[in-house]
């Protein structure tokens, strides 16, 4: 459709411009030499001021033209033409200085420029060799130079010769005539491109203005009809260059640009509404943790406790929402109380969901089941492997654990580890320090198709005074957490052997507290004082 259309714009512009051209020729020779018979100078010097103008907008335009396609016919019609200028000033000087044979001097220079332009561009073919010369600045000024002290050699020669100057011109013009029907064919005929139609258009005026210096008697009425005629045929040839290289190719551009700009508009709507739902899922995901966070935690224990004489204080720093440890104490009877903690490879919702199941066979809800194992730990945790198999969990989940007992009445600790790496710690009241190491059981895992793990526990007397602390590798971590490694530990809890319980644990918060967004690992223990 494009296509179509720009052919019957094109055909217009052909049918205006020759009419143009019609109405020109007849106002000048029916209307204008008459009104103008004395100042005819004056007209033709208006005319060829014209064509200058006309040249050095081709000119530019077809040089900017020949830069942006690589094209040497466009080249070369912008160098010729930057000649035919020269030959047209000199002419313009030689009008308004008036010498003697004006005519004969003007129709020579302007003629010989012709020639030249006309020559350059049918022999582009064989110029191929000496396109570099005028591919660069230098090489241009060169042949410049030459093509014009050429123009002036041959005018000198035949002014100061008995050849008749008529003959010489109407021979110029001649060769101009023919050359062009040989331009009309080669590049136009022959050999179809771009502006193909601005060609035949624009060397077809030329043509039939040098027919009319060519077969009429070398008057300046006919100089300027020819110079008229040749004005339009190149002025709209640097219309049709200018608009098919320039103002189409820029109204393109515009027209891209509104087109980038609108999708940019709507790519933006749609970047952000599918953000604002990101963010909705987002905000959603981050509510329902934040619910999964309040249902976890609630399972934990009281942070302080107290058991008859015996006191348990605890803490909880999870590195995300949901934390992969946890722990729990609770009576079996009057006269025990059971304490756990597990820690679950890995963070997040996975590892929160498994201490959930966790806590559920550890802490039977059955009474006479929790009190037949939860007083011997090495059974509970028998009991824990087993159901832990026959869940469908994945084969890399896994965790350790460390489980005990204590007697209110006797105070006798009875403990059983599965693998647990961080063995607790009883601070005695004559401030020696020893490690619940006698159990090392085996992980909670799904090799039990592989494994079949004898937990033992082992039992240890407490004394009035004591001080014990069950807790997960987090505490102890310092390249994870960079809170304490464990002689620091220890050291920090002998030093405050004579504050009480609570206020232990008060400092110890207060040392993990100003760090626990940075925690990489979950941090989980228990303080018992006897």
């Amino acid at each position: 459709m494009d296509e179509v259309r720009e052919k019957i714009i094109e055909r217009r512009s052909y049918i205006l411009s020759v009419l143009i051209a019609t109405i020109l020729v007849a106002l000048n020779t029916w209307v204008l030499f008459e009104q103008f018979s004395g100042v005819l100078d004056q007209y033709f010097l208006v005319v060829i001021i014209g064509n200058i103008v006309i040249c050095s907008l081709l000119a530019n335009a077809t040089y900017y033209t020949s830069r942006i396609r690589i094209d040497e016919l466009y080249l070369s019609i912008s160098f010729f033409l930057f000649t035919l200028i020269a030959d047209y000033l000199v002419a313009l000087v030689v009008l308004m200085i008036r010498p003697p044979q004006m005519d004969a001097l003007i129709s020579l220079f302007i003629g010989l420029g012709k020639c030249f332009f006309i020559f350059g561009i049918v022999g582009l073919k064989w110029r191929h060799q000496l396109s570099r010369l005028y591919n660069s600045v230098l090489g241009m000024m060169m042949v410049s130079v030459i093509i014009f002290a050429l123009h002036v050699l041959a005018v000198y020669l035949i002014m100061g010769s008995n050849f008749n100057v008529d003959t010489a011109i109407f021979l110029i013009n001649g060769f101009s005539v023919m050359l062009l029907v040989a331009l009309e064919y080669e590049l136009v005929l022959e050999e179809r491109n771009q502006n193909s139609f601005a060609f035949l258009f624009a060397f077809s005026m030329m043509l039939i203005a040098q027919l009319m210096v060519t077969l009429s008697n070398n008057s300046i009425e006919i100089q300027i009809q020819s110079h008229i005629l040749q004005g339009i045929g190149l002025g709209y040839f640097f219309y049709y260059v200018n608009r098919n290289n320039i103002l189409i190719p820029e109204k393109e551009k515009q027209s891209l640009q509104r087109q980038f700009n609108l999708y940019s508009k709507n790519l933006k709507k749609i970047i952000d509404k599918k953000t604002h739902q990101v963010r909705d899922v987002n905000q959603k995901f981050i509510d329902e943790l934040e619910y999964a966070k309040q249902i976890q935690q609630s399972l934990l224990p009281a942070e302080d406790t107290v058991y008859r004489d015996i006191r348990l204080v605890s803490g909880y720093f999870p590195c995300e929402r949901l934390s992969g440890d946890f722990y729990d104490h609770y009576r079996l009877d009057d006269d025990n109380i059971a304490l756990y903690l597990l820690d679950v490879s890995g963070h997040g919702i996975s590892a929160a969901l498994l201490t959930m199941f966790s806590n559920n066979y550890l802490k039977s809800n059955d009474k006479n089941q929790q009190l037949f194992r939860g007083l011997k730990p090495d059974r509970t945790l028998n009991y824990f492997y087993d159901q832990f198999n026959q869940m469908n969990f994945p084969d890399e989940m896994h965790m350790v654990a460390f489980y005990a007992t204590l007697n209110l009445n006797t105070k006798m600790l009875t403990y059983c580890s599965a693998g647990l790496n961080c063995s607790p710690i009883r601070f005695r009241k004559n401030g020696k320090v020893e490690f619940l190491d006698k159990s090392e059981g085996f992980p909670i895992c799904k090799l039990s198709d592989f494994v079949t793990p004898d937990y033992k526990s082992e039992r240890i007397k407490l004394e009035k005074g004591d001080r014990l602390l069950f807790y997960t590798d987090g505490l102890i971590d310092l390249e994870k957490n960079n809170t304490y490694d464990l002689d620091t530990l220890i050291r920090f809890i002998k030093s405050h052997k004579h504050v009480d319980i609570e206020t232990l644990n008060t400092l110890i918060t207060g040392t993990i507290n100003p760090i626990r967004e940075s925690l990489n690992d979950d941090i989980t223990y228990i303080l018992v004082e006897i």
